[in-house]
């Protein structure tokens, strides 16, 4: 099996792993501009040298409890889908190299999530569930949100 690049980032002490090339850069947590009407998948937009990139709430995305940002948390700024998003992190760990296992798709180990996953590893003894960005946040979904912000931004 050959080993690929990821990055390993933790929700909640769980390891997850996207693949480097999907990831543009990663910041330390910043303020967000919230928005009352935005899509219920939207947690905010983050403001990053005057262009307006949407943080997906994958909190939600993984069946999690939303929770304050805090300074400490790390914003993921990657390409999905064609589109420029962002989502909150509590840190990232590293840079490594992994060898994807594919997942035994009659095991149901990860419910609610398991649909995103495109295979599993380990990295310093813990399990680290690896995913394809484009899957995790489907051009579908950016699409309405990004659509939601355009009928915020102008007014009927």
């Amino acid at each position: 099996m050959t080993k690929k690049s990821f990055i390993i980032f933790d929700i909640d002490d769980q390891r997850y792993a996207l693949s480097v090339k999907s990831v543009k850069i990663i910041i330390r947590s910043v303020a967000l501009t919230y928005l009352s009407e935005a899509p219920d998948l939207l947690l905010g937009l983050l403001n990053l040298g005057g262009e307006f990139i949407p943080v997906i709430n994958i909190r939600e995305q993984f069946n999690l409890p939303l929770k304050t940002i805090r300074v400490s948390d790390r914003i993921i700024i990657a390409e999905a889908s064609k589109y420029t998003i962002a989502f909150i992190a509590d840190s990232v760990e590293d840079v490594v190299e992994l060898e994807q296992e594919p997942l035994d798709q009659s095991v149901d180990i990860f419910p609610g999530i398991e649909k995103f996953l495109t295979g599993i590893s380990r990295y310093n003894g813990r399990s680290v569930l690896i995913y394809d960005i484009n899957t995790l946040f489907p051009e579908q979904t950016i699409k309405h949100i990004t659509d939601g912000l355009k009928q915020i931004e102008e007014p009927a």
